[in-house]
């Protein structure tokens, strides 16, 4: 049976169980954002850049990149309060965009390269329950943790795709503005990202994400 991935978000464990499904839900949410943040610091070191690198952040050990907010209190959030959609991000990958030896390719290969390592996580978690629902009935275990991997790295593909500072999809719309535009972007937004995600996810604005997410890898899933 597959679990619906809302009811993960919006419960305080009370069995054994719960409990059991908690760990293995942050389990699976620090090694994505690790996966995420690492694919940014080697699209930036790929693409000429090793600040990240030296500094740490080409790895999947998740200390390094482990953000207050967005790793520890919005989690944590999203298990004691209904009123919290539960994603997460990490602590933002450093970059020398002086470095890249082709700057807009640079921006616009590292600034994609967390969403689309999230992706990949995607299709191989995918992929690899089709395989167990196929082959090895009686896995219900194997199956939720994949589901769950699965719709995991869907929604936070997704959600940093929104354009609002710092999430990803804020540096890619910048690759695209005009001078003229981007100064307009930066003064209404880049001081206030936290302020409104932090609001529309108090809001439950954002819960369009994990239902599109769910939809969306159904489809793939064949569900």
């Amino acid at each position: 049976m597959i679990p619906d991935p809302l009811l993960l978000f919006i419960r305080l464990p009370e069995t054994a169980d719960q409990w059991v499904r908690m760990f293995e839900f942050f389990v699976v949410l620090y090694f994505s954002i690790s996966f995420h943040e690492c694919a940014h610091a080697w699209a930036a070191y790929r693409n000429g850049d090793d600040t990240a690198r030296l500094m740490g952040r080409m790895t999947l050990n998740p200390i390094p990149h482990i953000d207050i907010i967005g790793t520890v209190i919005i989690p944590v959030l999203g298990y004691v309060s209904s009123g919290f959609a539960l994603i997460g991000w990490g602590k933002p990958v450093p970059v020398n965009s002086l470095r890249f030896k082709r700057h807009h390719r640079g921006e616009l290969e590292t600034s994609l390269a967390g969403p689309l390592s999230n992706l990949v996580l995607v299709f191989g978690s995918a992929l690899l329950m089709r395989l167990v629902l196929r082959f090895a009935l009686g896995w219900d275990a194997v199956v939720e943790f994949l589901w769950v991997t699965a719709s995991l790295n869907m929604a936070l593909c997704l959600f940093n795709l929104i354009p609002i500072p710092p999430l990803d999809g804020s540096h890619v719309l910048k690759l695209f503005l005009s001078r003229q535009s981007l100064e307009t972007y930066d003064r209404l937004f880049a001081p206030y990202g936290w302020v409104i995600l932090l609001v529309l996810l108090n809001a439950g604005a954002l819960g369009f994400v994990f239902r599109l997410g769910d939809r969306i890898l159904r489809g793939v899933i064949g569900f």
